[in-house]
């Protein structure tokens, strides 16, 4: 392998711990929430993000446009009326939420050994279905930018995973071929099918020990990555 792409939320940073412990904090500091709501707010966000999320991805919707799609279906549920509220007071409210959401960024603690091992025999990237200036502050502030080359994401790039095009444009950008390059992320289609697809090495980080199927290369974490990579590619 030549070149090893990562995945960032889910797989190097644990995106799901951040936007719950933000979520949580925002909640309870703008009073929508008690000790009695608070589980069911916060899942209820998290439901409604992995809504609108998608239309930003197929690009139906600009970054910013998901946001306020996301607050305006979510105040309702805390007793505000959001029609009557306009863009500008929706980013405010937005900014309120980033604000606790980006103090939690954390890595994966396997995240930076398997980096740092691989980036002294293979370039490492990022890519990302993520906004392009926000992952590339996640993966600064959580100190991995030391190993990642270069942060490529949809935005960027124009098209979005699982469309093999992400991953071949990918290749392209960093003039390697993709059979010589490996992708990992914590999604089986979208990452791990999807780039094998592409004619990448496509590995899916299998956290949570769900059942793998048959032919596809997988790690229950990061720290086991290096040492498969350095075995023959199932075929």
């Amino acid at each position: 392998m030549r070149l090893v792409l990562f995945d960032v939320d889910g797989t190097l940073v644990d995106h799901d711990g951040a936007a719950a412990a933000g979520t949580r904090q925002w909640l309870m500091a703008m009073g929508w929430a008690d000790a009695g709501t608070i589980a069911g707010l916060v899942s209820e966000w998290d439901e409604i993000a992995e809504r609108h999320f998608p239309a930003y991805r197929a690009r139906l919707t600009t970054f910013q446009g998901q946001r306020r799609l996301r607050l305006r279906e979510f105040l309702p549920r805390v007793g505000i009326d959001a029609s009557t509220l306009s863009d500008e007071r929706l980013d405010e409210l937005f900014n309120t939420y980033l604000v606790a959401y980006e103090a939690a960024w954390r890595p994966f603690p396997d995240a930076e050994p398997c980096l740092g091992a691989l980036r002294r025999v293979a370039q490492i990237a990022v890519l990302s279905n993520g906004n392009q200036e926000q992952q590339e502050e996640k993966i600064s502030r959580t100190s991995l930018g030391r190993y990642v080359d270069v942060v490529l994401t949809s935005d960027q790039l124009g098209v979005a995973k699982p469309d093999p095009r992400a991953f071949e444009l990918a290749c392209v950008h960093l003039g390697v071929p993709p059979h010589a390059a490996a992708y990992i992320g914590d999604q089986l289609e979208v990452d791990a099918l999807a780039a094998t697809a592409a004619g990448l090495r496509g590995i899916w980080l299998n956290r949570t020990g769900d059942p793998c199927p048959r032919g596809v290369e997988t790690v229950n974490n990061l720290t086991d990555l290096p040492s498969l990579l350095e075995e023959p590619r199932l075929i």
